[in-house]
Parts: C-alpha cells; structure tokens; sequence
C-alpha cells in the first residue's frame, strides 16, 4: 500500500497508519527532520500503546530542527530515547512498529513532521510484516544504533549553547524559501513561518485555503480544504445558535445557506474569498419584504441582501462584523438613506456606546480599491451618519469589522472563538436595530 497525498489507498492517513496495530511492544524510527507536530504524535503513541521509553527509540540527522533543537529534545527523552548521526548524513524515513504478532514498517519520503505526515506531496510505502521477516530491518537500526550519539544533557547543551547559530540559519532559510515560493505566492495574506498557530483552532491551512491564488480554484483537493473549514464555521454555529435565536436573529433557515458558499458561483463573483454565518432578519421578515422583489421559495439572494450580524474567516484572519449592504441592491443601506432624518439620532447614540472598543466601520469601493474608514475610537471629520452619507453609495460594501490576528490568543479555541461572537452580538445588536427596517410580522 502507498501513501502520497493525504490519504492511502484504504482512504486513512499516514498518521492512523501509526496507531493502526495493536499491543504494540516497540516503536523505532529514523527521520531527518523532526517537528513539534512529530512530537505530538510520539507522545500520542507512547500513551496508546503505554511503552516505557526505552521501548521508543529515534534516530536523528543533526539538522532535525532549526526552532529551538534544545527544548524538543528535552521533551523527547521523556518519552524515548533519542540518538543523533553526527558524523555521517542521516537521511532516512523509516518507522516501525512492533506488535507481538506482526510489524508495520512505512518507509519512503516522510519525515517526522506535519510537512511530511499532513501537507507535502510525499511517497511512501506501507507494509504489514510478520515477525520472521524483520532481519535485515533490525541490521539496519542496529546499525544506527552503532553510528550515532545518544543524546544525553550534553548533547541538549551543545545545542542550547549553538541557539543563536541555529536559529539565524532558520531565518535564513525562511527567506530563501520565502523568495523561492514568492512566484505564485505574491499575495498571500500570511506567512506561515511568522506564525505558530497549529495548536489553534483555525490553523495556517485554513487561512491558506483563501489565499488569492486558491479563490477561484474548484478542483477536489481546494473543496476538500473548504469543506474542513466550513465544518469548523458550522460548528461554532451549532455551540452559539440557541443563544443568538433568544437575541431575537437568525441564520439562514436552509441548513445549505446556513454558511456563504464554498463553490465558486454567480453569487460570490466565482471567488471563494471568506467563509462565515450570517444572522439577521427571520424568515417571515425576510419574506414580508421581499415577496415583490423574489421568488417567495427562493429567497437564497434576499437573505444576504439585508444587514447581518456575522462571523467569518478570512485569509488575513478573523472577522466578526455588523455587515449593512453588499455592492447592490442593498435592502437596509436604501432604508437608511431614506430615513436618515428619523434614524439619525438613535444611530449616533449606539455609536457613542461603542466608543473604546477598537472597532472600525469601513465602506468599500472595490473599483477604486480604496476604503473609507469611520474610526470608533479616534477623531473622525464628521459624526457617523454624516460620514455615512457621503461615502455610502451603491456600488460600495459596508459594514463594521472586529479583526482578529491568526495567532491572537482569544480565538485559539472554540470556546474562547464562541464567547467573543456572543459577546460581540450583544454589543452590536442595539446598533443592528437602529440601522435596519425588520416589519412586525
């Protein structure tokens, strides 16, 4: 069986090629490289399996790691015992996992590493063996055994002591790298190097699958990219939807329109730019307003051409937004030009309220690629609905964004990501009211 690209041929990862044995009596690998995520998983191994840590035994090049070589060796020999090729280049990917009747042996390209386990395009065989076919596979380790240094607190030391060394020839590497995928990768909103986000909840993958280049791509493997993500969107909205509905807004009420979409189409100009829920208006409002404008059994358009309040990701980051009117036909933006004189007041008012919390309001102009920003915290040239009024024309987005880092702490989890849309909900409500006509119904 043969590994390459995400899945075997029986559909399962290489990582669940790991754990695929039971009473497994021994584990021995030989990798080049090596990575936090390597360590996850030995960890994750060395639990399943409850193997004392002369029972786990890794073989290393000398270069396994550029971020900070020190500390996951000390990690590592809680677990295993680890021996370095210092002498000679090591470049072997080899696991084996010993059980009391049988062995899985992968070998091939995969290094110990997310890279090598999760995102390259690798080669890798996979077997079954019984135990009388291990010969020459126990030569070769115990040859490893005979060429390499056992890591002990000198070794760790040397490395410790060498950090500055190291440590310059990652950043080195990174922009090697950097300018090497710099020919399709120009506009990247991130680099994953500058962040360490794969503890967290939306990691780097997730934000890369909205890169500029990825937008308009509809092949299996970008739908696949989209379909984990929205997973995720979908999550956080089944945790936090019986406390939105009580704030008297709703999601879309088609579970397929729950989320924006993540096929290329008319309706997102065939870019898939974001992925988020919106909640807004009911059905029955929704329907009282448009039943003139649309199909009263296809109201997929009218729902998103009213004010929500949503939450998203986007390749830059999170968002959570008070998102007023799309480019066109904007149900409440055409509300509140018309009633300004009425609504003016109260608007302000809720503004004023939110004075201090780091939020922006932006108006969008995609033709003139220029935005116009009402800054809640600062000193503006006009009040807001003056501002309004001059910038809000058709043909522009506007809306009210709060703007989250990938690697800011308060959305490394679900429930920190949960308690910050709630949260922000309540604060945005209020305004969301003054600003949008919703019938009595």
């Amino acid at each position: 069986m043969y590994y390459w690209n995400k899945n075997t041929e029986k559909q399962t990862t290489l990582e669940q090629e790991l754990y695929g044995l039971d009473s497994v009596k021994e584990i021995y690998i030989g990798t080049a490289f090596f990575s936090i995520d390597g360590l996850r998983m030995l960890k994750e191994l060395s639990e399943k399996y409850k193997l004392k840590k002369d029972k786990i035994k890794l073989f290393l090049s000398a270069e396994f790691t550029y971020d900070k070589p020190h500390k996951l060796l000390t990690e590592l020999l809680q677990i295993c015992t680890v021996r370095i090729f210092f002498d000679r280049t090591f470049h072997s990917k080899v696991y084996l996992i010993r059980a009391t009747n049988e062995c899985k042996l992968i070998f091939g390209s995969s290094n110990f590493t997310s890279g090598g386990f999760k995102k390259n395009i690798e080669f890798d065989s996979i077997e079954t063996l019984d135990n009388t076919e291990l010969a020459s596979i126990d030569t070769f380790f115990n040859f490893c055994g005979f060429r390499s240094t056992l890591v002990d607190g000198d070794v760790i030391e040397y490395y410790k002591n060498n950090f500055q060394i190291i440590e310059d020839l990652q950043n080195t590497q990174k922009k090697i790298r950097k300018r090497l995928k710099g020919y399709i990768h120009q506009e990247d909103a991130l680099e994953e190097d500058d962040l360490e986000i794969e503890d967290f909840y939306f990691n780097f993958e997730d934000y890369k699958t909205f890169f500029v280049h990825n937008q308009t791509r509809n092949d299996v493997d970008i739908r696949e990219s989209r379909k984990v993500v929205q997973d995720k969107i979908l999550a956080i909205h089944r945790k936090i939807y019986s406390s939105v509905k009580k704030l008297g807004v709703e999601c879309h009420w088609r579970q397929d329109n729950i989320t924006s979409g993540i096929i290329p189409s008319v309706y997102n100009k065939g870019r898939v730019g974001w992925i988020g829920v919106r909640y807004g208006k009911t059905k029955a409002e929704v329907t009282t307003l448009n039943f003139n404008s649309f199909n009263a059994e296809d109201l997929t358009i009218g729902f998103q051409k009213h004010a929500c309040l949503q939450f998203c990701i986007v390749p830059s980051g999170f968002h959570i937004n008070l998102f007023l009117a799309v480019k066109h036909g904007a149900i409440d933006r055409a509300y509140m030009h018309e009633h300004m004189n009425k609504l003016q007041s109260k608007i302000e008012e809720e503004i004023s309220k939110l004075k201090g919390l780091n939020m922006t309001w932006e108006i969008y102009d995609e033709e003139l690629d220029e935005t116009f920003q009402f800054n809640f915290n600062g000193e503006n040239e006009m009040p807001f609905c003056k501002y309004f009024e001059k910038y809000d024309i058709d043909g522009r987005e506007s809306y009210l964004v709060i703007f989250y880092k990938p690697d800011n702490p308060t959305i490394k989890n679900i429930d920190g990501i949960c308690n910050e849309i709630i949260k922000y909900i309540k604060l945005l409500l209020p305004l969301y009211n003054s600003m949008v006509y919703r019938p009595k119904v």
